[in-house]
């Protein structure tokens, strides 16, 4: 039975991440090549409800709704400093988000590679692999200065 809610709760986030793919494509319409937004909490902020919350809940505690379909314990992101004597821990967190990079060799990676989905969401006919690696690395810039906003005390 949790196999087929499983099943289930993946394909839904199959179709919401093709929908937030098609969205970011039609703005491409136009003929001109996408650009970076920057880096801002609001990009972070947006990025982190669209791609983060399913899973670690829209508070970032670990209580999203897909988590209990996943293998491992979704941690709660609001504890990521305490966690590490009260510093937060950006590099691994970069590489966490990236994923591009982070090979698990026990096991399969539960979590997306967002590096690889950002990319793809950046890509059009006229934006070329350096304008799209900006736009990958301020969105998980965005999202890692989201995450350092929102550290318990």
């Amino acid at each position: 039975m949790k196999r087929g809610y499983l099943v289930l709760t993946l394909a839904v986030s199959g179709l919401m991440m093709i929908g937030a793919e098609g969205t970011i494509a039609a703005g491409s319409l136009a003929g001109a090549p996408l650009v970076s937004e920057g880096i801002s909490l609001e990009l972070g902020h947006r990025d982190y409800m669209n791609y983060c919350a399913a899973c670690h809940g829209a508070e970032a505690k670990g209580d999203g709704t897909l988590g209990e379909f996943l293998t491992l314990a979704v941690p709660d992101l609001t504890k990521l400093s305490k966690l590490n004597a009260g510093k937060f821990p950006e590099e691994r967190v970069m590489e966490v988000i990236d994923g591009r990079v982070d090979v698990k060799v026990h096991g399969m990676r539960d979590m997306p590679v967002w590096g690889d989905w950002f990319n793809r969401e950046a890509a059009s006919s006229n934006t070329d692999k350096v304008a799209r690696e900006l736009i990958v690395n301020d969105r998980i810039a965005s999202l890692i200065n989201y995450l350092k906003s929102i550290q318990t005390k």
